[in-house]
């Protein structure tokens, strides 16, 4: 299956400064907390550290894998590659905040070092079993599927690039879609006239249907507004990642 890789590497790489970012707030209200209760350099601030980081690292890796997945239909060679590098600069941004913090707080010593090495190995050995089990078709305790909405537009479509555009990532071409809204209007309507879409629950068809409309009704117009449809773009990204 063709996929554009430069694609797959820079939504991955803005995944794992995400990861980061969102470990960044976590530990910033966990030192917050323990200033107010006289707890900064006690060794349980320093495990909070670890159980917020491990929370998003399993998060984020596996959002990352649902996203490759559906992108690409692939889960070796170069996508597996991708995934590996995202994953581990993820537990390595987190680290390094998870270091640094500890080494601001002073009074922790050799407690918070030795909570942190453990946490890095942690965080480690979380990273490679996500990626064993992806590597192997599996997420969890469940083989590998693209979500619903994807795997419409993928098979009624046939076209790899216009479910990046329609529905997978987080950013959207305002370009492509004034250009292309006509191949947009036949995946959307022949996605709501597929087997596919019939078999769906039924929240998930409200959700699909709901923003398909919004889609149909600006692409369909003599000169649709590229910012419309680029922000229903987004809100169909957004509901099919929910």
């Amino acid at each position: 299956m063709a996929y554009d890789a430069l694609y797959l590497g820079s939504n991955l790489n803005r995944r794992s400064h995400k990861a980061a970012e969102d470990f960044g707030v976590e530990v910033a209200k966990i030192l917050a907390n323990a200033a107010r209760t006289g707890n900064l350099g006690n060794s349980r601030t320093y495990l909070q550290f670890g159980d917020a980081g491990l929370a998003i690292l399993e998060c984020e890796v596996n959002d990352a894998i649902q996203f490759a997945y559906n992108l690409t239909g692939e889960h070796d060679g170069e996508v597996l590659n991708q995934l590996s590098y995202c994953a581990t600069q993820m537990v390595t941004k987190i680290m390094q905040i998870a270091r640094e913090r500890a080494s601001a707080g002073g009074t922790a010593g050799a407690t918070a070092a030795e909570v942190i090495n453990r946490m890095d190995v942690t965080l480690s050995e979380t990273k490679d079993a996500l990626l064993e089990d992806f590597k192997h078709g599996m997420m969890g305790s469940q083989r590998l599927k693209k979500d619903p909405v994807v795997s419409i537009i993928s098979n009624q479509n046939n076209s790899p690039g216009a479910v990046q555009q329609i529905g997978v990532g987080d950013k959207f071409s305002q370009q492509a879609f004034a250009r292309n809204h006509q191949p947009l209007i036949d995946a959307i309507t022949k996605a709501l006239a597929s087997p596919e879409f019939t078999n769906l629950q039924p929240e998930q068809k409200d959700g699909f249907k709901d923003v398909a409309d919004t889609l149909l009704d600006e692409a369909k117009k003599d000169h649709p507004d590229p910012g419309k449809l680029s922000a229903g773009g987004q809100g169909w990204g957004s509901w099919q990642r929910s």
